[in-house]
């Protein structure tokens, strides 16, 4: 019986042995947090806006029908040049806007004055508006020649980028049935004509394009014959502006022709959300833990301290690159030191200049060979600075990419400012931003017009944000933030819904907070979102 009772001792104390050989796990770092919430609401692109190219071409008609003097009496549609008033008044309405320039082909049996392409000149504008005569007869199949050529021109002159973005409007004005020569002309050809610039313009990637028509009466007499022809002429023209993707109109005298209000110079397309981010620029996520980031360069301000920068200032030796990035972009063949400004090439005139508010500065933007005009180069709906603190590449899109191979991708780990180098899925669900985003529906905007504009509004919450105790921050131009103040940015990356690859439109809100601050809820309006341009 001893026997067994020393057997069982001498396995007891094995056991015993095993279990102090055992190492114990590392216990988990942990650090105190503090946490703020983002709430409120935004609004899409308004389409009222007009912040991209918008080309009107006028094509009036100065046939002889609209007005002439015989034996001291004056007669037709419009003898006393109502429809030139028009078209000068609609200019002055809006060529104050920098993004709209205008054509104007007067014709009858020809286009005889033409401004020979879209301009924003008064002086020419005014020149062909001025000394109008009326004359011979009425050519639509002509005048669309001219007007094809003429706008094809001017898209193969323009920006490829910009086409996407912009908006051709036709106003085509007439008096009467389309003859040349003394024939009627046939509507099948007429509405081909149009077709054809429609098809012309879809094919290069214009926008928007839009073909009003126009039939000013008065030379149509109650008889039969009058009223065949009054039904005639309201045939064709309703038909082109069917096939133009426009509008058809009737003026029952000259007096009464006014395109203000009438010709819509919007670009009407909803906009979808294609990104939003908020990211704080002075909390770093590491592996394990977040760091503060004082100056919000992208060096934590252990690191600062490591490389001997100063952790309150974004650019320590003021060369124009960031102390992170001049570290980041070091190696062995061309090392930058973020405390010797003689290795920057950065013109002292445009140091600290960041054109397109994307994070990354002018002279950062041509050394990385990212866009400075653009903030989001691949158009992924990240702005290039973000990607470049985070260590995604601002040069090619992400929604592919995963580069810590956790099964998250690379783009959610941005929004959700966790790291895209560590897979550790405990440590990212702690710091990760938690999104409720809500879609509100679609709201009618008042724009004093009889058109009705709708844009579409998302309510939304943003927690788990952490801040951090900084240790202030001097700007380049000199203002200060105060100790424990952390910045925060909430960028939308907009699309047009029908141009989803597009590069994006950016509104970004910004709001300082302080750690100490009580209220750690902060409330934006859509007023708080402004447009990057």
């Amino acid at each position: 019986m001893a026997k067994g009772k020393n057997t069982y001792l001498m396995i007891f104390l094995s056991f015993l042995l095993m279990v102090g050989c055992t190492s114990s796990p590392p216990l988990e770092r942990t650090q105190e947090r503090r946490q703020v919430t983002l709430s409120g609401s935004f609004l899409t692109e308004s389409p009222d806006e007009i912040n991209f190219p918008v080309k009107v071409l006028f094509a009036i008609d100065c046939s002889l029908s609209m007005g002439d003097e015989e034996v001291g009496v004056v007669a037709g549609s419009d003898p006393y040049f109502l429809r030139i008033e028009a078209v000068r008044n609609f200019i002055n309405e809006y060529n104050s806007n920098e993004n709209t320039s205008f054509e104007v082909m007067l014709w009858s049996n020809t286009v005889f004055e033409t401004t020979h392409g879209f301009t924003k000149d008064p002086a020419v504008l005014d020149n062909i508006l001025t000394d109008v005569q009326n004359d011979t007869t009425t050519d639509y199949l002509g005048t669309l020649d001219e007007m094809f050529v003429d706008i094809r021109n001017d898209i193969l002159d323009s920006n490829e980028e910009n086409r996407v973005r912009s908006k051709y409007v036709v106003v085509f004005l007439s008096d009467g049935v389309s003859n040349a020569q003394g024939m009627i002309q046939d509507d099948a050809d007429i509405w081909n004509s149009v077709e054809d610039i429609n098809d012309m313009v879809a094919e290069y990637g214009v926008g928007s394009f839009n073909f009003h028509t126009f039939l000013l009466l008065g030379n149509f007499g109650a008889d039969a014959s009058g009223q065949a022809a009054l039904a005639h002429a309201e045939n064709t023209l309703q038909g082109m502006a069917e096939r133009g993707d426009g509008q058809f109109r009737l003026f029952e005298n000259a007096e009464a022709i006014d395109f203000i209000n009438i010709v819509d110079m919007r670009l009407t397309v909803e906009y979808d959300v294609k990104f939003m981010v908020a990211y704080n620029f002075n909390v770093r996520p590491g592996i394990d833990l977040i760091y503060v980031d004082s100056d919000g360069d992208g060096l934590s301000d252990e690191e600062e301290e490591m490389y001997g920068t100063d952790p309150t200032l974004k650019d320590s030796d003021a060369d124009g690159f960031s102390d992170f990035f001049e570290i980041k972009l070091s190696s062995p063949g061309h090392v930058l030191d973020p405390l010797d400004p003689a290795d920057s090439n950065c013109d002292a005139g445009v140091t600290g200049i960041d054109s397109d508010s994307d994070g990354l500065s002018d002279c950062e933007e041509y050394v990385k060979g990212t866009n400075r005009l653009n903030p989001d180069s691949d158009s992924d709906g990240i702005p290039d600075g973000i990607e470049f603190l985070t260590g995604t590449n601002p040069l090619e899109e992400q929604q592919a990419v995963d580069t810590d191979f956790d099964g998250l991708l690379d783009w959610l780990e941005v929004q959700r400012h966790s790291n895209v180098s560590s897979n550790d899925e405990i440590i990212r669900e702690r710091y990760s931003y938690n999104y409720d985003i809500r879609d509100g529906g679609l709201v009618e905007i008042d724009q004093g017009t009889e058109m009705a504009s709708f844009v579409r509004q998302y309510e939304f919450d943003i927690s788990n944000i952490d801040v951090m105790e900084t240790l202030g921050y001097t700007m380049a131009n000199g203002e200060a933030w105060l100790e424990g103040d952390n910045l925060i940015r909430f960028y939308l990356a907009e699309v047009p819904e029908d141009t989803p690859d597009h590069a994006p439109v950016f509104r970004v809100a910004e709001v300082i907070v302080n750690i100490n601050d009580d209220d750690k809820h902060i409330v934006l309006s859509p007023a708080d979102f402004k447009l990057i341009q």
